[in-house]
């Protein structure tokens, strides 16, 4: 199969086949309701829709988070060849191009992979992340000429702060064009281990309050295995899903998919099963297992919140479909 090389609007770099089309892709629908001629006015209340216009009415300040798991490379042993990380790394790249992300956390990423994705990204964006040793990095992607680091932070989430995989990283950026601060965060919790991922939930709503104390909006994002408590679907391995979500909301954070003026776009499930067996690479889902969120503090308009489906060239990049949300910075800072 014939491969060129082509350059993306955003300075990606990439290889791949001319046959590897986006199919499925959510970013036309997001742009088409960004716009307030496309929504009808009859299906909301006046003050609803007020709010939605005004809001609109500053997209061009708009900044897309995007948080993605994006499958370990250790783990290509258990996958057919074609979803192997060498396959999936120009699918990923492709699906970034497409959605054009100002800040992106990541799961699951190594330090080979991350070798990997810093030669098509790094004329783009600054990445803060690490430890990069053998084990996962949850880290942080911004684009370097909209944003300024103010600061970062890593933490590992233990009670003794010793290091390990399980970090979160926080970035406090200050932006170019409106010239407002918020902080980003990003984390992978504890899979197999369901206390642990109670303590963890618990551990990043007490630094996340701290730092929205000091005048700062904060937005939270990660894979959080978050599990529902469906008692129907026995296949499920965990059902504390729902208590995470109230840990995480107990304190300053909201989920951003009901913060979301405009609402949901896209499945609403991030792993990509095809049934109740936890296959991936196979479909779109479960309904109503969302793995992965996107958590916001007061200070941010949510404008749209979205799980994308897309495929590049009838693949998925990775096992979990990226979870995206549009916000705007309206914090009134010192």
């Amino acid at each position: 199969m014939f491969k060129y090389f082509v350059t993306l609007s955003c300075s990606l770099l990439i290889i791949f086949n001319e046959t590897d089309a986006i199919e499925n892709s959510i970013i036309p629908l997001v742009e088409r309701y960004e716009s307030v001629e496309n929504l009808n006015p009859k299906k909301y209340s006046r003050l609803q829709f007020e709010e939605i216009s005004s809001a609109l009415a500053s997209k061009a300040q708009r900044i897309r988070i995007l948080s993605y798991n994006i499958l370990a490379s250790i783990f290509d042993y258990k996958h057919e060849p074609i979803n192997s990380w060498p396959q999936r790394l120009p699918r990923i790249l492709e699906l970034l191009n497409e959605m054009q992300p100002d800040v992106f956390g990541v799961q699951e990423l190594y330090k080979d992979q991350l070798n990997d994705l810093l030669p098509f990204l790094s004329d783009t964006y600054t990445f803060v992340g690490g430890p990069c040793t053998d084990s996962e990095i949850n880290g942080i992607f911004y684009r370097k000429e909209r944003f300024e680091l103010v600061d970062s932070q890593i933490w590992f989430i233990s009670s003794t702060q010793v290091p390990s995989s399980e970090t979160l990283t926080l970035v406090h950026l200050r932006d170019n064009i409106t010239n407002s601060e918020f902080a980003a965060c990003n984390t992978h919790l504890s899979f197999s281990k369901v206390d642990k991922r109670a303590f963890q939930a618990q551990f990043i709503v007490d630094k996340i309050s701290s730092v929205f104390a000091q005048n700062v909006p904060v937005i939270f994002m990660g894979d959080l295995n978050t599990f529902t408590q469906r008692l129907d679907l026995e296949n499920l391995p965990f059902y504390d899903g729902d208590y995470i979500h109230r840990i995480l909301t107990k304190g300053p954070l909201k989920d951003a998919k009901e913060q979301s003026l405009l609402g949901h776009l896209g499945p609403l499930s991030t792993f990509t099963n095809a049934t109740e067996e936890a296959i991936p690479f196979t479909g779109k889902g479960t309904p109503g297992i969302v793995l992965d969120h996107i958590y916001i503090t007061k200070g941010i308009t949510v404008l749209v919140h979205a799980v994308q489906p897309a495929t590049v060239g009838g693949h998925f990049p990775s096992d979990h479909m990226p979870i995206f949300s549009d916000i705007l910075i309206n914090f009134e800072q010192n």
